[in-house]
């Protein structure tokens, strides 16, 4: 005997859905040809349950829903669907509301990714870096710090950027580990409430599975609309990965090495392995961000991703954190010791931007674009911790349609608001 359950419709979330790249969900005729088309659904209802409770207003379930976490966009589905509905749209512009439903404080989301605020999100940094420059010689003069003889460190002195950065990104931690641990308890909870949450695999074994998919981005090579923006993302994945190694090694070289007798060799000549690293993976950086421009303007039709401002902002912060940062090396390594006034000060001018544009991608990370290789990290750990992950494999038969599997809307009754 089937059980009546109360759906309560959140109709300013399909709002949100729509205005954030989601607009033709309600064309959804509940055909199933994007759950048949789609290679991660393995035979389940996805996406074509997330598409209902979009069109229901199904906030809970949406935001706490795992799944919608393994869709790389690639739009097989959107290409497919008969009635134009776009699913691989609807599932990015709930990852996007995801990330503010979860965003600690929530306003930051607004602040990080919609454009007519973003005079502002950029004006913060600025003052910051500004006010700090203001302070340098007072706090040197007090804790009795020598001017460092870097070029660009006696501008903005290691100990000043350390201190500023390892600030504010520890709050940007914080922030996302609240709002990705609110995620995981959410996803329980949600399953708990479906009776469908089972751990057979432990959280060690989950955490390498989801890493090995990471860093090969495996599923993401079973699209086949836009297969070739998995090289993008690649790039860009690792020329952060590389980045992050060299940022670290910079840290430890010039402090901890010195105290434990190991002199420093930083800042890093041209043939220093660090900088080699850093170099390539720079590349890879203005390459992957270049490519993913490059592909959201070529493929176009049907399977071809909207593309959004909280799309767009990312795109181009990460390409201008790669741009500015070889403008820095190449003033570093061409002027001499006592360069002239005005390359100095184009030197340094550069250097600022080049630092603004850093704070910007690290400090809002847990709130914009960026929190996507959180959340879809932690939500890929969860799906292997469930055993929601299974097996993916390529159809022996290409398969034009499927009998959907059930969702069990027998005996739901509505309650509008």
């Amino acid at each position: 005997m089937a059980e009546a359950v109360v759906v309560r419709p959140d109709r300013k979330f399909v709002e949100e859905i729509i205005a954030a790249g989601g607009g033709d969900l309600k064309h959804c005729m509940q055909c199933a040809n994007c759950s048949t088309v789609c290679e991660l659904s393995d035979g389940r209802p996805f996406p074509r349950k997330e598409m209902v409770w979009a069109q229901w207003g199904l906030k809970d379930r949406l935001v706490a829903d795992p799944d919608v976490w393994m869709c790389h966009q690639c739009n097989d589905c959107s290409r497919r669907c008969p009635r134009g509905a776009r699913p691989g749209d609807m599932l990015a512009a709930v990852r996007r509301l995801t990330v503010a439903h979860y965003s600690v404080p929530r306003f930051m989301a607004s602040l990080a990714n919609r454009s007519a605020y973003l005079p502002l999100a950029f004006l913060v940094p600025i003052v910051l870096l500004a006010v700090a420059l203001l302070v340098r010689d007072p706090i040197a003069q007090a804790l009795g710090l020598e001017t460092e003889p870097a070029f660009y460190a006696s501008f903005f002195p290691h100990w000043l950027i350390i201190g500023l950065y390892g600030f504010f990104t520890g709050l940007a931690f914080v922030a996302a580990v609240v709002g990705v641990l609110r995620f995981w308890r959410a996803m329980k909870r949600s399953d708990e409430e479906l009776g469908l949450y089972a751990t057979p695999k432990g959280i060690p074994a989950s955490v390498v599975g989801a890493l090995k998919d990471i860093l090969t981005h495996y599923r993401f090579g079973f699209c086949t609309a836009q297969k070739p923006r998995r090289l993008a993302h690649l790039a860009v994945f690792y020329g952060f990965l590389a980045l992050f190694v060299v940022t670290s090694w910079a840290v430890v070289d010039l402090y901890v090495n010195p105290m434990l007798g190991i002199a420093s060799r930083y800042p890093f000549d041209l043939m220093h392995p660090m900088k080699i690293l850093a170099n390539v993976g720079g590349v890879a950086l203005i390459y992957g961000a270049v490519k993913v421009m490059v592909d959201r303007k070529r493929i176009q039709g049907p399977g071809a991703a909207a593309s959004t401002s909280f799309d767009w902002i990312f795109v181009w912060l990460i390409l201008g954190v790669g741009v500015t940062g070889f403008a820095v090396e190449i003033f570093r390594f061409t002027v001499g010791p006592e360069p002239a006034a005005t390359i100095r000060t184009a030197a340094y001018a550069t250097y600022f931007v080049h630092l603004v544009l850093v704070f910007q991608l690290l400090t809002y990370l847990p709130f914009s674009k960026f929190a996507h290789v959180l959340y879809r990290t932690v939500a890929m750990v969860y799906a292997e911790h469930t055993g929601r992950h299974r097996p993916v494999h390529r159809p022996q038969v290409p398969q034009i349609a499927a009998a959907p599997a059930e969702l069990r809307l027998q005996g739901v009754t509505t309650e509008t608001h």
